[in-house]
C-alpha cells in the first residue's frame, strides 16, 4: 500500500475506531514512517548518549546496491514489515509468502495490543502492526525474500475493468517504465539455505517487484499468471475494503484494552459505502489523499474537528532525530515521537523473527 493508505486511510480509520486527533496521527505516522524510516544510522549527543534508527524499509537503489553484499536486510526489513508470512505450505519458502489476513498477522496484532498498553511507545507499536497487518491485503501470494514463487509471466498481467482509459494508460506506462528500470537489477542468484531440513535455492525477484505497484492500487482489479503456474485475480477494491475493516476492528480492540470505557465515533458499517467509494475511485495517489481529506473534511466519515491531521511530511520525525545532538541532555529523546517508533521497530523485528516465526515453523534470522 501506499501512502493514501498507510498514513490517511490510517488515521481516518483510527478516528472512526474512536482515537483523537493527537493520538490518531501517531497511529498513522507511524504506518507510513514504515516506508521511510530507511536507514541504520545515529547520532551521538556531547553527554555520551547515542540514538539509533532502525530501518524499516530501503529505496529501491538502495535494494539494489545492496542486493548481493547484504542479504540479512530481506529477513530484517522485508520480511518482518511488509511481506509477512503465512505460515502455510510444507516447504520454508511456501510459508514465506505473505497471506491475507493470516493467523500469524493476527496473533502478531494481538500480542502488540497486549504489549502496547503497558508500553511508553504504544501508538508507535500500534501504528507499525497497522503497517504490516494492512500490507496482507495487497502483498498477500508474495514473500520478502529472492524466491522463485514471486516470479510471473510478465505477459499474462490484464487490468480488468479499468474505466479512465487515461488511467489504464498511465498505469501500463508507468509499469513499463518500473519494469524497465529495476527488474533485472532485483532479480537476485539465489538465497541462502535457511536450514538444512528446507534447503533451497531459488532463482527470482524480490517482493512484488515482478508487477510493479499494482497490487498497491486500491481501485485496481487485475489478474496475472505465476511461472510456476496458478492464475491470481486480484479485486484490490474488495481486499483493500476488508482491509480497512479488519484493521478497524483491531484498532477497536486496542482502544477498549487501553480503556474499558473506549466508544468507536461510528461503526464501520455506517461508513463501508464512503469507504468503497474512495477505494473505487480511478486517481493517481494525490487525487487519492485528496479524497480521504475530504471525506474527513465534509463530515462524510465522522464528525471532525478543527485540528484534524490531513497531512503528512516524513521530515517531522526525521528531524526530531537530526536534533538530537541539541538536546539539553541525551534522556529527554526518550520522550521524542521518533524515538518511541524505533524502540517499537525494535520491538517488532525482534518479537516477529525470534518468536512468532519460529513458532510457526520458519527460522529465517
Amino acid at each position: 500500500m501506499q501512502t493514501d493508505m498507510h498514513y490517511y486511510g490510517t488515521y481516518s480509520i483510527a478516528r472512526l475506531a474512536g482515537f483523537s486527533v493527537k493520538d490518531a496521527e501517531i497511529i498513522a505516522y507511524s504506518a507510513q514512517y514504515v516506508d521511510d524510516s530507511t536507514s541504520n544510522d545515529s547520532d551521538e549527543h556531547e553527554d555520551g548518549g547515542l540514538i539509533y534508527g532502525v530501518a524499516t524499509a530501503h529505496h529501491n537503489s538502495d535494494v539494489i546496491k545492496n542486493r548481493l553484499i547484504d542479504k540479512k536486510e530481506q529477513k530484517q526489513v522485508w520480511v518482518p514489515f511488509h511481506f509477512l508470512p503465512g505460515g502455510q505450505g510444507d516447504s520454508v519458502s511456501e510459508k514465506l509468502l505473505c497471506r491475507e489476513d493470516s493467523e500469524i498477522s493476527q496473533e502478531m496484532f494481538q500480542n502488540h495490543i497486549c504489549h502496547a498498553v503497558k508500553s511508553n511507545y504504544g501508538l508507535q507499536l500500534i501504528g507499525i502492526a497497522s503497517h504490516v497487518y494492512a500490507d496482507t491485503f495487497s502483498h498477500y501470494g508474495f514473500s520478502g525474500i529472492s524466491s522463485s514463487r514471486n516470479k510471473i509471466k510478465a505477459p499474462s498481467i490484464k487490468l480488468i475493468d479499468v474505466q479512465d482509459k487515461g488511467m489504464e494508460a498511465f498505469l501500463t506506462d508507468k509499469f513499463g517504465r518500473f519494469m524497465k528500470k529495476f527488474a533485472p537489477s532485483l532479480l537476485m542468484d539465489n538465497w541462502r539455505n535457511f536450514a538444512s531440513s528446507f534447503a533451497e535455492k531459488a532463482s527470482g525477484a524480490l517482493g512484488h517487484g515482478a508487477v510493479g505497484t499494482y497490487p498497491d492500487r486500491p481501485f485496481l482489479h487485475w489478474s496475472f499468471d505465476y511461472e510456476r503456474g496458478g492464475l491470481s485475480d486480484r479485486d484490490n477494491p474488495k481486499t483493500f475494503l476488508n482491509g480497512c475493516e479488519k484493521l478497524y476492528n483491531r484498532l477497536v480492540e486496542f482502544g477498549i484494552a487501553r480503556d474499558p470505557t473506549h466508544t468507536p465515533l461510528k461503526q464501520f458499517s455506517e461508513v463501508e459505502n464512503i469507504i468503497d467509494g474512495i477505494l473505487r475511485s480511478e486517481q493517481k495517489m494525490n487525487d487519492r489523499i485528496s479524497s480521504w481529506c475530504d471525506a474527513i473534511n465534509t463530515n462524510l466519515l465522522f464528525d471532525s474537528e478543527s485540528n484534524e491531521a490531513l497531512s503528512y511530511d516524513e521530515k517531522v520525525w526525521e528531524k526530531q532525530k537530526s536534533d538530537f545532538p541539541t538536546l539539553e541532555e541525551s534522556s529527554q529523546a526518550a520522550e521524542l515521537d521518533v524515538y518511541k517508533f524505533h524502540q517499537a521497530a525494535i520491538y517488532h523485528r525482534y518479537f516477529v523473527l525470534k518468536n512468532l516465526l519460529p513458532k510457526h515453523g520458519i527460522v529465517v534470522f
